[in-house]
């Protein structure tokens, strides 16, 4: 049977702690918690199908993101005009460097404005955006 000495148990006792120490010196506190989202102030874009515009109205804030799905539309076929541009701007669909952009309008200060989408052969389709500040 072994014999369990005084200076065993400091021995374990030592190595315990130290072990103790160790594994609460690498630990990281926890950030503080912050006032603001991470992100900032990211609005998250508003996803549209050509086919489902007729004349409603999009609350925006300024610089929100409208994305276009023109399903099966070449984009170069839609004719867009905006009645304010200050409020409102349009960028086409586009594909540069292997990547698919979507055709998008984006909030540029507050305002209303009116964007009439006219594809060939149909009536003109109306979307009424409204750009908040916030």
């Amino acid at each position: 049977m072994a014999k369990f000495t005084f200076g065993k148990a400091v021995a374990v006792v030592a190595i315990a702690a130290t072990a103790s120490f160790g594994l609460s010196a690498c630990a990281t506190p926890a950030p503080e918690p912050t006032e603001t989202a991470i992100g900032g102030d990211i609005v998250a874009p508003i996803e549209i199908n050509y086919q489902e515009i007729d004349g409603q109205t999009l609350e925006l804030v300024v610089g929100q993101v409208v994305n276009i799905n023109y399903g099966g539309i070449n984009d170069g076929e839609v004719e867009v005009s905006i009645s304010d541009p200050k409020v409102v701007e349009y960028s086409a669909a586009a594909y540069e460097n292997d990547t698919q952009f979507s055709a998008g309008l984006l909030a540029l200060s507050g305002g209303e404005s009116t964007v009439t989408f006219t594809f060939a052969g149909e009536d003109p389709r109306e979307l009424n955006i409204q750009v908040l500040l916030k």
